[in-house]
């Protein structure tokens, strides 16, 4: 930690004022001056002992910060834990956490904890405005730990960091103020995922089966019987076991062993959305994690490439139906932006046999994913556009991203 020292003090508790304050205490008593003697000795001491108590304060001080949960949605809640140890026998009279914050952060605390504070960098310019969270302890006592807890809601898709506090303290009258910022060996990050569209994949379930006859993610391989149950009311009369039935048993249905469709690969074209509305990006964001969703949910293995970001750099993920894989999925969509740089002539996919590929888009004619859709048989590419139906040149597949919402 580093320590700003003399920190918003005041004049008389720096060195060379309290120095003076000893000269005029001598002076004084040399020349038989008691009353100026004694006011300037009880200076002395006050701004002496305001001087030494606020550059013990923060000695042998530790704060940390956990967050309960790192990946959410919209409007749920969570908790930050914030702790302070202080090891020596010296009190500290107050404490103030201060960490710099943006009214446009993800996530912000429930509490009205946000103060605006002016900063002049150049007295010919018009003050900068900045904004903080500010925390304030009336007294830790000597060897003693003080927790207490930070209630946040998320607000909108997004990623935060807090990678520092500054930490102040001083002495009891005020007159002296030291501060020390804490930096984290690593940034506490806040991700707050895209809202979940209320979405149907049955289209891209028919679609990667070339049929309407499934829709559940899988298929039964009628020529491998697993086993055999009693008949339940509603199995097809093609699924009861016609051999056991013809020896006189009871009615069983077969239980045959089910295939799982090819992996589904999730493209997002971030830079076919720049300059267009806010809004639309948004949502077409939310359908993908939708749908990234739904398809992990029924076990379907499931991919999502995105360009590089603040966040990260050109990821293509590795196809999963785990929870892990999805939230991973999740994090990759709450970290880009329109204004993302576009796939480069680098961009590859991990899979050696991809299977079906939606390339999520503004519409085919601001496509950047050129260069990797090159790479790919032209069949197994869809592009779901969120302005246009793309119908093109006729030589792509496309489809409207919004169709893919149910209705409300």
């Amino acid at each position: 930690m580093r320590t700003d020292r003399g920190a918003d003090s005041s004049l008389l508790v720096k060195p060379p004022a309290i120095a003076v304050w000893l000269v005029v205490c001598v002076i004084s008593i040399m020349y038989d001056k008691t009353a100026i003697g004694v006011f300037a000795a009880f200076v002395f001491l006050l701004t002496l002992s305001s001087l030494l108590w606020a550059r013990a304060s923060l000695k042998n001080v530790e704060y940390s910060l956990t967050v309960d949960r790192t990946g959410m949605f919209p409007g749920q809640s969570f908790v930050i834990a914030r702790t302070i140890r202080n090891h020596k026998a010296l009190p500290m009279l107050w404490v103030e956490i201060r960490e710099l914050c943006s009214l446009e952060d993800c996530a912000a605390p429930n509490a009205d904890v946000i103060v605006e504070k002016e900063i002049i960098n150049n007295p010919e310019e018009d003050p900068v405005k900045v904004h903080e969270r500010l925390y304030t302890l009336s007294l830790v006592k000597w060897r003693q730990t003080a927790r207490f807890r930070d209630e946040w809601t998320a607000k909108h898709r997004g990623i935060m960091e807090i990678d520092a506090s500054l930490l102040r303290s001083g002495d009891g009258f005020g007159l002296c103020a030291e501060s020390t910022q804490a930096v984290f060996p690593s940034p506490r990050r806040i991700v707050v995922y895209p809202r979940l569209a209320d979405v149907s994949a049955a289209d891209i379930l028919n679609d990667m089966w070339d049929t309407k006859s499934e829709s559940d993610g899988y298929l039964k391989d009628r020529t491998v019987i697993k086993s055999v149950r009693d008949y339940l009311p509603g199995d097809a009369a093609r699924d009861i076991n016609m051999r056991l039935l013809a020896r006189g048993q009871t009615i069983k249905t077969n239980v045959f062993e089910t295939v799982t469709p090819d992996t589904v690969l999730f493209v997002l074209d971030s830079g076919s959305f720049r300059g267009g509305a806010p809004e639309v990006f948004e949502d077409a964001l939310s359908v993908a994690a939708a749908l990234i969703d739904a398809l992990t949910k029924r076990g379907i293995n499931t991919a999502l490439m995105t360009p590089a970001s603040r966040w990260f750099e050109e990821t293509c993920t590795e196809p999963t139906s785990l929870e892990s894989g999805r939230n991973h999925m999740f994090e990759l969509l709450a970290a880009v932006s329109a204004d993302d740089a576009a796939f480069t002539d680098a961009a590859f996919l991990t899979l050696d046999e991809p299977g079906r590929v939606y390339v999520i888009c503004a519409d085919t004619a601001r496509l950047t994913f050129s260069a990797g859709a090159s790479r790919i048989p032209e069949h197994k590419i869809v592009y779901l556009s969120a302005f246009d139906s793309g119908a093109g040149d006729g030589m792509l597949r496309t489809g409207r991203l919004f169709d893919y919402e149910r209705a409300v």
